[in-house]
């Protein structure tokens, strides 16, 4: 046992000082301050987190990763006319009393859609030809063409036509909009934490009357924390979950409760390199999917990812590419971020089973920002990152020669028309036979290897009822606490 463990296990037997936790407030431990508390720029996982409990959205991915209503009453989609139709639900309010309207949701995307204040997302509304007004609660969005995955593209959170009217981009950017969401923000003390009330408008009975987020100075402080009845609810450490199965007092005071990030980690190969040719990439392949590497690597911390097109994933297992010939010596570098201790063992793992293979990896480890240059700019052989995605098959912004993300250089025309296919087909089941057909087109060519989905733990106090319909699976849009009904 080194001696921070030690040092653990010692805390964990001494009387613990107990403070009384106010009655109806849930204390979340977060790892970062969020330095945007403006739904429009939020990004991180824990500003979304917030932003989820103050602002809502016409479409929401649910527990299960189905997109469904949250504003939205009803719909009709006229095909010939690329027109749908929506129906607002009655009588929902901002915390400033106003009732959500039509022109709500068009002032937001007339906002969104304007380049001047910078959305982040702002590609992702390029399927919307025109919003027209019906009434207070009814409105028409015109699509430039046939989209499948519209309702994905409908999840950023409606803001109050009023309360933004005016500001320009600097004075928005500033500002924070008045939701619809169930919380409102009370209080913002940085770098500390942030506090949420209720919206005393909001249509259900809350679980709690406050939220308060707060920050962890470091990320094993979570356990102790929970211990000391300090937070009722924070992220566990990979290390601290191997540790809770020996602490008899740990499993006593909170519970762990898995959930999953819909997205993966990946091992992507710079096409433009001659020495990354098919048969070398082949191999990669057969080592990491075919092998057992990576169970082995993972020791039950995930699972296998067989396709890059998730959805896929449950009914799709990996079989064994023909390699034409072993591969001549070769000296190639591998990129990850310093900053992430699992890639960076991953990487160090699988330099060691490559030299088996004639094939020498150098490690070559960089923090975020410059990791990310590095991948843009093409400066690597292979490289380890990871995505977290939006819960559909499309992956155009990935896989296609146009895509911000093709960090592989991957220029393939007949790839480019089934992702487009795609994405123009509306009917689910042919859909889906689409990207049946992207999947092998992916296997012929692999710009790249989804090697695994972690799993995640939230560590939640004894105190706390956790419903069976929590958050198992949470998107790019959503965060473990979406929904605190049932709390």
């Amino acid at each position: 046992m080194n001696f921070f463990k030690r040092a653990l296990f010692v805390l964990c037997c001494l009387p613990i000082f107990v403070p009384a936790s106010e009655s109806g407030v849930l204390r979340i431990g977060c790892l970062d301050f969020p330095r945007e508390l403006n739904p429009v720029y939020a990004t991180t996982e824990t500003a979304q987190g917030i932003m989820n409990k103050v602002h809502l959205a016409l479409f929401y991915f649910d527990p299960s990763g189905t997109i469904s209503p949250e504003l939205v009453d009803s719909i009709s989609w006229d095909e010939p006319q690329l027109t749908v139709s929506i129906t607002l639900k009655k009588n929902i309010r901002f915390a400033n009393g106003a009732v959500l309207q039509s022109r709500d949701v068009q002032a937001t995307i007339e906002l969104l859609k304007d380049p001047k204040y910078e959305y982040p997302y702002l590609s992702d509304l390029n399927f919307m030809e025109q919003i027209t007004i019906l009434d207070q609660l009814n409105f028409r969005i015109r699509l430039k063409g046939k989209f499948a995955p519209w309702k994905n593209y409908l999840t950023f959170k409606i803001l109050s036509a009023t309360d933004i009217h005016g500001r320009g981009p600097a004075a928005f950017r500033r500002h924070l909009p008045v939701g619809c969401g169930p919380y409102q923000v009370e209080a913002v003390r940085e770098p500390r934490e942030i506090v949420l009330k209720e919206n005393p408008h909001y249509q259900e009975k809350n679980s709690f009357k406050k939220i308060i987020y707060s920050v962890l100075g470091d990320p094993r402080q979570g356990p102790l924390k929970l211990l000391a009845e300090e937070m009722d609810a924070v992220e566990i450490q990979t290390d601290d979950v191997r540790s809770y199965k020996q602490l008899p007092e740990w499993r006593r005071r909170f519970g762990l409760v898995k959930y999953r990030k819909f997205g993966y980690t990946y091992l992507v190969f710079n096409l433009k390199n001659s020495s990354v040719d098919p048969s070398l990439r082949r191999l990669v392949y057969n080592c990491l999917q075919v092998s057992p590497f990576l169970q082995t690597f993972l020791q039950g911390a995930g699972e296998t990812v067989h396709s890059p097109f998730l959805y896929l994933s449950a009914g799709v297992r990996s079989r064994r590419l023909p390699v034409s010939s072993p591969p001549r010596r070769r000296h190639l570098r591998i990129l990850a971020n310093s900053e992430s201790v699992l890639r960076k063992q991953l990487v160090l793992f699988l330099c060691e089973e490559m030299k088996r293979f004639n094939i020498e990896l150098e490690p070559v480890f960089v923090e975020y920002q410059a990791f990310l240059k590095y991948l843009k700019k093409g400066n690597f052989d292979l490289a380890v990152s990871a995505f977290l995605l939006d819960m559909d098959w499309n992956l155009k912004d990935v896989l296609s020669s146009s895509g911000y993300f093709n960090y592989a250089g991957l220029a393939d025309s007949k790839m480019d028309a089934l992702l487009e296919a795609g994405l123009c087909e509306m009917d689910e089941k042919k859909r889906r036979q689409i990207y049946i057909k992207a999947h092998e087109r992916w296997l012929h060519t692999l710009p790249f290897i989804p090697l695994f989905n972690l799993n995640y733990y939230m560590g939640v106090s004894r105190s706390l009822k956790v419903p069976a319909d929590h958050f198992h699976t949470v998107g790019s849009t959503g965060d473990f606490f979406y929904n605190l009904q049932g709390w």
